[in-house]
C-alpha cells in the first residue's frame, strides 16, 4: 500500500534503490517529513523458481526462467553478465533507455525503473572500502565505520569469520571446488601480493522482517523466492509505516527546476507532467540518471562528462579431482571467495569466485570450438570443478563519457566508451596473477577463457558528481551540490574514485551519512547558517 502524499515535504528523495533507502532512515527516524519519488509500476514481474536447484535441473519447463517464455533471453549476446539474461533481469532494465532517451555507444548502460532498483538482481557483494581505497574520499574508514554498520545490521549481511581463522567452518562452502580451494590457500599460507577470503553477501542467515534465512537451493541467478538476499525494496514496507514518510510510484523525475528558496521537479507520472517542491532534494536515482538531471538543470549540454566504471574480465578455472563428479545437492550461486591481487604502481585488482554447478551449461557450451552437442556433453562433465573468477580494476582505467544535448522533448542522454589499451594489457595481467596463486590451491586455468567484458558491463557506475570536486559538477563531503545549496546527491555519482571493490555497501554507508547530516541541518537550521 502507497502511503498517502502529505503537503510541504522538507526533503524529496528520487529513487528507492540502496542509496535512496539509506538516505531516508536517518531522516524518517529524526521526524523529517520526507516523500520518496519511485519511478515503480505496479506491473508484475517474473516470478523465480520455487525449489531448489536439483528439482530445477530435472525440470523440462526450466528454459522459461532461462529464457522467458517468448525465448527472447536467447537473443542475448554472450557479452552480457549471466545476471542479466534472466527474464527477471530483463524486465527490470527494459524500460531505462527509453525514458531516459539514452544512446549507448560501445558501453553497455543498465539501469532499473522498478522498486529497488538494480538491487533486485545485483550480485548481493558487500565489501567496505579500506583506507587505501578512500585515499582520494574527504574521508577515511573510521569515518564510515560507525555507518557501514548500521547499513549491515538493517540489511542482513552474512559474516562467516575470515578463512586465514582457524576456525573457519569448511562446511561455509556448499560448492566442492571452492571448499577445495579455500582448504588448500588455509593450509598453504605464505601467499605474496595475493589474498583470499569469505566473500560477504548481502544474504540472511536468519529470518528478518519477513525475509527467509538463505537454503543454498542454487537459484539465486533467477531471483530469491525466499527474499533471503537483500533488495531495497524489501525495506519500503517498513519506511511506509511512519507518519511522516510518504512514498509515491509512477513518477519519472524528468526535470529540476530552480525557485524561490525552493527547488522544483517536474514528474511524468500516468497522468501527465506535474511539479513538485521542496527545499531539500536528493538524488539518488542512480549514477547515469542523476547526472543527466542535475546537468540539465545546470544546463550543461555537449559536454562530456568523465563516467567511471571497473573494467572487468572473467576467466574459468577447473579442479581437476572433481571432473565428471556428481553434482552437489546444495549450491549457493553468489559469490563464495574474493580475492586481491597486488599489480604493479600500486594498484590491486578485485574479484570473487563462483562455483558454475548452478548456471546454465549453455553458457560455458557457446564458449567452446566444438558442434554443440559434443559441447554440452563436455560442459555437463566440467560443470562440477568449474570455477568462475571475476577480476575488476580500478575506476580510472576506464575511458567513459556521458553527455546530454538539448531536445524538443526533453534532454537527450548519450554514453561513449574508447578502447582502453592499457586496461586490457592490465587485465591480463591480474589474471595471470589469479591463475598463478590459484594453481597452487589446486585450481587450473582453463586456457583461452579470459574474457574482458564491454565497457559499463560491471554496472558500476559512478564519479560523474565527485566529492571535494571543486566547480558545479562537484559536491561537499555530505553531497551538496557546489552552489546549489539544497540539492544533494547520495548515489555513486559522488564517489571521486572507483576502487576494483564492490561499491554498493559503501554507497550505501555514504548515503546513510548524509541522511544523517542532512537530518541534523533540517532540525537545527540556525547553525549551518
Amino acid at each position: 500500500m502507497t502511503a498517502p502524499d502529505f503537503p510541504h515535504p522538507q526533503v524529496i528523495i528520487v529513487g528507492s534503490g540502496p542509496a535512496g533507502t539509506s538516505a531516508a532512515w536517518p531522516l524518517v527516524e529524526a521526524g523529517v517529513r520526507v516523500l520518496m519519488l519511485d519511478a515503480a509500476r505496479d506491473d508484475a514481474l517474473p516470478a523465480p523458481p520455487i525449489g531448489s536447484i536439483t528439482t530445477f535441473r530435472r525440470d523440462p519447463a526450466r528454459w522459461k526462467f532461462q529464457f522467458g517464455e517468448d525465448l527472447s533471453g536467447v537473443r542475448i549476446g554472450g557479452d552480457h553478465s549471466p545476471k542479466m539474461t534472466t527474464p527477471l533481469a530483463r524486465a527490470m532494465v527494459s524500460r531505462f533507455a527509453a525514458e531516459n532517451a539514452l544512446v549507448a555507444r560501445d558501453f553497455l548502460a543498465a539501469g532499473s525503473l522498478e522498486a529497488g532498483g538494480l538491487s533486485r538482481i545485483w550480485g548481493a557483494v558487500t565489501t567496505p572500502y579500506d583506507d587505501r581505497d578512500l585515499s582520494g574520499f574527504p574521508f577515511g574508514h573510521s569515518e564510515l565505520t560507525p555507518y557501514y554498520a548500521k547499513v549491515t545490521q538493517r540489511i542482513g549481511v552474512s559474516s562467516e569469520g575470515r578463512l586465514d581463522d582457524s576456525t573457519s567452518n569448511d562446511s561455509l562452502f556448499p560448492s566442492p571446488p571452492i571448499a577445495k580451494i579455500a582448504k588448500r590457500y588455509r593450509l598453504l599460507r605464505g601467499f605474496k601480493g595475493f589474498h583470499l577470503d569469505v566473500t560477504e553477501n548481502a544474504i540472511l542467515r536468519q529470518r528478518k522482517n519477513g525475509r527467509q534465512e538463505c537454503a543454498q537451493c542454487g537459484l539465486c541467478l533467477w531471483g530469491c523466492h525466499r527474499d533471503s538476499v537483500y533488495s531495497s525494496e524489501f525495506e519500503l514496507p517498513t519506511l511506509k509505516t511512519f507518519p511522516n514518510f510518504s512514498y509515491r510510484s509512477g513518477a519519472i523525475v524528468k526535470r529540476i527546476f530552480f525557485g524561490d528558496s525552493i527547488y522544483g521537479l517536474q514528474i511524468k507520472t500516468a497522468l501527465g507532467l506535474e511539479s513538485l517542491t521542496a527545499p531539500t532534494i536528493v538524488l539518488a536515482a542512480g549514477t547515469i540518471a542523476t547526472t543527466s538531471l542535475v546537468l540539465g538543470a545546470l544546463e550543461r549540454y555537449n559536454e562530456p562528462i568523465r563516467l567511471l566504471t571497473n573494467p572487468v574480465a572473467a576467466l574459468a578455472f577447473v579442479v581437476p579431482e572433481l571432473f565428471m563428479a556428481s553434482l552437489p545437492e546444495r549450491s549457493f550461486s553468489l559469490g563464495q571467495l574474493s580475492h586481491l591481487c597486488d599489480l604493479r604502481k600500486d594498484q590491486y585488482a578485485a574479484g570473487v569466485l563462483y562455483s558454475a554447478d548452478a548456471l546454465p551449461l549453455a553458457l560455458f557450451a557457446q564458449r567452446m570450438p566444438f558442434s554443440r552437442p559434443l559441447s554440452l556433453r563436455l560442459a555437463r562433465a566440467l560443470a562440477p570443478s568449474l570455477v568462475l573468477a571475476t577480476c575488476y580494476l580500478p575506476g580510472h582505467y576506464s575511458r567513459s563519457t556521458m553527455r546530454i544535448a538539448a531536445g524538443e522533448t526533453g534532454a537527450k542522454l548519450s554514453i561513449d566508451a574508447e578502447p582502453s589499451p592499457e586496461a586490457k594489457r592490465t587485465l591480463k595481467e591480474a589474471g595471470d596473477v589469479l591463475s598463478a596463486n590459484l594453481r597452487r590451491c589446486g585450481a587450473i586455468y582453463l586456457p583461452g577463457t579470459l574474457r574482458i567484458s564491454p565497457a559499463g558491463s560491471d554496472a558500476h557506475y559512478a564519479g560523474t558528481l565527485p566529492m571535494g570536486a571543486a566547480g558545479p559538477l562537484g559536491c561537499s563531503d555530505i553531497g551538496e551540490l557546489n552552489g546549489c545549496p539544497g540539492l544533494f546527491v547520495a548515489d555513486a555519482s559522488l564517489l571521486p574514485a572507483l576502487p576494483p571493490k564492490h561499491c554498493t555497501l559503501t554507497v550505501m554507508a555514504i548515503a546513510t551519512r548524509i541522511g544523517a547530516k542532512l537530518a541534523d541541518r533540517v532540525r537545527n537550521p540556525a547553525a549551518y547558517r
